[in-house]
């Protein structure tokens, strides 16, 4: 198995991401974390749940294509990520991302 720092790039915080992070009706939490392209989702489970000494329900994961660029007359291609979705069991909560 890989290391919790190979696994888990970075959180992906966003307005849109920390919009979402609470269900209002249930108190789920959903968390979003740029991972590494070729990580499973046991292994993005079994990462958070070591890192954060939380309980994990479910991970969705999905691969974002990298965006065209140009640098003047150049054209180029940003690479490919991947990115999860962790949802936690219910009245579990990440205390590094509360207030964010």
């Amino acid at each position: 198995m890989k290391e919790i720092h190979q696994i888990l790039v970075a959180p992906h915080i966003t307005e849109e991401t920390s919009k979402n992070m609470v269900d209002p009706r249930t108190g789920v939490r959903q968390y979003v974390f740029k991972v590494a392209k070729d990580a499973s989702k046991p292994e993005i489970k079994a990462a958070i749940e070591k890192r954060f000494e939380v309980k994990v329900d479910s991970v969705n994961t999905l691969i974002n294509r990298g965006k065209m660029k140009r640098v003047r007359m150049i054209a180029g291609k940003k690479s490919n990520w991947k990115k999860a979705y962790i949802t936690l069991k219910a009245g579990q909560k990440i205390a590094e991302f509360e207030g964010v």
